[in-house]
This record gives structure tokens, sequence and C-alpha cells, in this order.
């Protein structure tokens, strides 16, 4: 029976759009065999076997965990073996090479807060809104495909960023600091500047969509308030 190099370890994430990321990161480099996704914990587990045939292959496996770790994971050895791999979290504070955007609903945003005092028409409702550092404008998603709207939707759409000021920018939760950067006090209660809108025509998963293709991290208004 030919020696195998093993290395087995589990992941642990801070939030959904990370593991997301994460497995696209992987999936080239380890068979889907020897991944098991538990999504409710927030956890891969990994296995890896290959025929052992001395130094180079032996290099070729430390290569790859290499990599594993340059892109934010921390490989834990024991006596000169691979033990385990965990996924560090983002940075706490704002780092412009790992953009992220906050992407939600307004019947998302009722549901935490209440109902909004507008009439809004359907294509605004239903539109998926999104907020991300300013800095960030020329890498941000493009939503080309959006539908027209008249003057006033748009204008409407656009005052309804009273949730990024009275509620996102005022939030204390674990990732305010890894998507928006401090800025300087203002005249207004807030410190952060941000980017936001809305994709009108675009599902959630289609502005989802758009923002991956940029190489933003995307979360949710569920992860931004509740993890």
């Amino acid at each position: 029976m030919p020696a195998l190099l093993q290395t087995k370890g589990e992941l642990y994430f801070f939030t959904r759009s990370e593991m997301e990321k994460c497995l696209e990161l992987i999936s080239d480099e380890i068979p889907e065999s020897g991944i098991n996704a538990n999504w409710r914990d927030l956890k891969l587990s990994i296995t890896t076997s290959e025929a052992f045939s001395g130094r180079r292959q032996t290099e070729k496996v430390f290569t790859k965990a290499a990599e594993f770790a340059t892109a934010g994971m921390v490989l834990i050895y024991h006596d000169n073996s691979f033990q385990d791999v965990i996924c560090a979290n983002r940075d706490n504070n704002f780092n412009a090479k790992r953009p992220a955007v906050l992407v939600f609903t307004l019947r998302e945003f009722e549901d935490s807060f209440g109902k909004l005092d507008y009439e809004i028409p359907d294509v605004v409702y239903d539109s998926p809104f999104y907020i991300y550092e300013q800095s960030l404008k020329k890498k941000g998603p493009k939503f080309s495909d959006e539908l027209p709207i008249s003057d006033e939707e748009c204008t409407l759409g656009f005052e309804i960023d009273m949730i990024w000021l009275k509620y996102v920018s005022q939030s204390e939760t674990s990732l305010y600091k890894s998507l928006f950067k401090p800025g300087e006090e203002t005249e207004e209660d807030y410190v952060i500047q941000s980017l936001h809108g809305f994709a009108p025509g675009y599902s959630m998963e289609g502005a989802i969509a758009e923002a991956k293709k940029v190489n933003f991290l995307v979360y949710t208004w569920d992860e931004y308030w509740n993890k």
C-alpha cells in the first residue's frame, strides 16, 4: 500500500459570505468528496490525501498550505505535521484590499425597525439596496441592467438614505469597522461616509452576483446586525 500524505482540518467562519468565498478559493484544489460544508455552524471540514512521493510532493502540499495562509487562514502544525486550519475573521478595521458591501431589501429594514413613512412604488420597494465605503466607488459593482425609473422614483430611493444615517452608520455591530473606515467629524451625527443606492429591476441574487464579479464580499442585513 503506497504511503499517503494526508491533511485534515476545520475552517471556522464569521459570516456565510466568507464561507462562500472560501469554498470558491479551495474548490479547484480539493475534491468535492474532501469538503463537508456545515452551513448552520459556518464550518468547513476538509480532508485530503495524496500519494507520498518524496520531498517534491511534500513541498507541493506545503505550498498549497501557504497559499491558504495568505488568504487569511491560520494553519496549525504539531511535531512538524499539519493538524488544523482556522479561517481568520475579516480584518477588524476597513481594508480596501478586501472590500465588502451591505446588501438588503426595504422589507428587511422594516422587519427590523418598523414601517417606513413613505409612499414607495414597487419598483423601488422591491429593489436591492446597497451600502459600502465611499472610497471604493471606482471598484464597486456596476448595475448596468437596471430598469429605467422616473426622476421622482430615483429621488425617493435616495431619500431613503436615512437608513444609512440613522441606523447603519449609528450601529455598533462587529462588522461596522470592517465595512467602513473612520472619517472626520461632520455637522451631521455620523463620522463615516458611504456610497449607497439601489438597483431597480435586479433580484437580490442578481445584485449579489454583480458584487461578487468585482470581488466584493457581500454581507446580508441579518449578518450585519446579528453576527
